[in-house]
């Protein structure tokens, strides 16, 4: 009993506080993502307004190279270059100077260029650097950047930018010299010649560093950002390990993809998730300090209820614990936590006294075998009180959300109202189901639904008198005798007619029965004597007896498996229709 009502309690303090911590956490969870989503959808605003910013810086600096190759390309130096008039050796070396003087000043004119050069069809080069390495001879033009040549020609007289990397210059070429940082080349035909050799090339390379500049505000939090071209090659990144690879997507990492409005280019925004997730981490903490206090707050208010409402509910189930197993001595209950359920505790007790001082009068008219006085003993019982009193406390347990109560109290009075208000010895087979049905809802209760129940009968029997209340002590039988309440019982059944004899089957699966007590307990049956183990067999073989003459038998069958009560009447004296015995 004691540990009993410390689970009982225990569940009803566990789910309240379950029942908050789901709120609280659904509202944190819910209220925690709508700001993480706002945390996510204004730092991509700023990106992108960021992202448009270095677009336009971008694009400013590669037009501002553009003007400058093609203001070159009409200088006259170029195309004497290209066309290769100038080969009288004695004024070569002043004609190479005068290209890398232009040179020079093309490249103090802007801090963002790192070099410039010139390259005619058949490989002649010429080019100088910030850093004063000038350069001039036959450069061997590889598959690659004669590929971009031809790319270039195409798009005259439009420029094409690409990755240093991608003219594969090799380490000992003159164009290396050009390249041997990480540059964005731009590349532009000067004209359009039939032969290849006769073709002039303009090439001016931007430091990477100085075109970093222009996106480099966009990082914040330890992110990275990427330049990639139109074939996903990284040709600018704040990570300089990824420059000229092809960038493949990390786990765990948010990227911000914008797209530029030229060349096919994106700029990306490569943060950590958990460094991400860091500015939400005091939101989060701050959630979690409130849901304890919160948590902490209910348990102290969970302590104070279960003290004032669930201590005398308690003692109300334990009295209908023990009216329902038929022990009616129960102690008056002291009075405590709210008055209200006091009270009702209260009446409750009084009812059963007086239910209990009912019985104790029907159980003196029938040693008296005085039909009238049993119906007069019934009849003084006011069933009126009792259902009234049932229904005030399955009100205030509703009120008290103690609904295993108030379904408890409603099954108990559709147990009782036939109990007291027929007075008959039968009614009809489908009552007796009905009340069987409300009996083993209430032990379902009782057990914690650890019960399968299935009784088959033939709805064609349901308007066939039978006998009130046989069959609840035989199923009362397979809960005491039966598997312990920490196991699920299985309780089967069926009821059948053959010419006006019943034959009625319930078998459950407790422990089987030893042989010598089993023929033991037959006997008994047999000859109506009672015993401590049979007393609810023996009421029902009595009553069927007085009903139905000598053409009642009961009996008992186990097995490993099973226990069987059979039990065969008949409305009809029909003695011989029962030795066919064709269970």
């Amino acid at each position: 009993m004691g540990k009993r009502k410390i689970n009982w309690r225990l569940k009803v303090l566990l789910s309240i506080l379950a029942g908050i911590i789901a709120v609280i956490t659904l509202l944190f969870g819910i209220t925690y993502n709508y700001f993480l989503g706002k945390l996510k959808s204004n730092d991509e605003k700023i990106t992108y307004i960021t992202f448009q910013e270095s677009e336009n810086k971008l694009k400013e600096l590669l037009e501002r190279a553009s003007e400058k190759m093609s203001r070159f390309s009409m200088n006259d130096l170029a195309y004497e270059f290209g066309q290769d008039v100038v080969r009288d050796r004695k004024i070569q070396p002043i004609y190479l100077r005068s290209i890398i003087q232009e040179f020079d000043e093309i490249l103090n004119s802007d801090s963002t260029l790192y070099s410039v050069a010139l390259m005619n069809g058949d490989g002649r080069t010429i080019l100088s650097t910030v850093e004063k390495k000038s350069r001039a001879g036959v450069e061997v033009i590889s598959e690659e950047l004669s590929e971009l040549f031809a790319e270039s020609k195409k798009a005259y007289p439009y420029v094409v930018w690409v990755s240093g990397n991608d003219l594969n210059t090799g380490n000992n070429g003159i164009l290396y010299t050009a390249v041997n940082r990480p540059v964005i080349v731009g590349i532009k035909a000067l004209n359009e010649e039939e032969k290849a050799e006769k073709d002039n090339f303009m090439l001016i390379a931007l430091d990477e560093k100085e075109v970093r500049k222009c996106y480099n505000q966009a990082i914040y939090n330890d992110s990275d950002a990427l330049l990639l071209d139109s074939r996903n090659q990284v040709i600018s990144s704040t990570r300089e390990e990824l420059i000229d690879t092809f960038y493949i997507a990390e786990e765990g990492m948010r990227i911000i993809d914008y797209s530029l409005s030229y060349y096919g280019w994106r700029l990306l925004n490569v943060l950590p998730e958990n460094m991400y997730l860091e500015e939400a981490r005091d939101i989060r903490n701050f959630g979690i300090m409130i849901a304890v206090a919160a948590v902490l707050c209910m348990i102290l208010i969970a302590a104070v209820w279960s003290k004032r409402y669930t201590k005398p509910i308690q003692t109300l189930m334990e009295q209908m614990d023990c009216v329902g197993k038929e022990q009616l001595d129960i102690s008056e209950p002291i009075p405590e936590g709210w008055p209200e359920l006091s009270e009702l505790n209260r009446q409750f007790y009084h009812m059963v006294q007086r239910l209990k001082d009912y019985i104790d009068r029907l159980q003196k008219a029938e040693k008296e075998k005085s039909e009238e006085e049993l119906l007069a003993l019934q009849y003084q019982m006011n069933p009126h009180f009792l259902y009234n009193s049932l229904n005030s406390i399955r009100w205030m347990a509703m009120m008290t959300k103690n609904t295993k109560a108030a379904d408890a109290l409603v099954i108990l009075s559709r147990i009782i109202e036939p109990v007291l208000r027929n007075p008959d010895f039968t009614w009809k087979l489908k009552d007796e189901l009905d009340f069987l049905k409300d009996y083993i809802e209430m032990m379902s209760l009782r057990f914690d639904n650890c019960l399968e129940y299935q009784m088959e009968c033939s709805e064609e029997l349901y308007d066939e008198e039978f006998p009130r209340f046989v069959l609840q002590p035989i199923i009362e039988n397979c809960f005491v005798h039966g598997k312990s309440c920490n196991t699920t019982k299985s309780i089967t059944g069926h009821i059948i007619k053959e010419e006006d004899i019943f034959k009625i089957v319930i078998r459950n699966d407790g422990s089987p029965i030893d042989g010598d007590k089993l023929e033991e307990l037959n006997i008994f049956l047999k000859s109506g004597q009672k015993t401590s183990s049979t007393i609810g067999l023996s009421n029902v073989y009595k009553r069927l007896r007085l009903l139905y003459g000598d053409t009642v038998r009961i009996w008992m069958e186990s097995d490993i498996e099973s226990t069987a009560c059979y039990i065969t009447f008949c409305n009809k004296i029909q003695k011989e229709m029962l030795e066919k015995n064709d269970w």
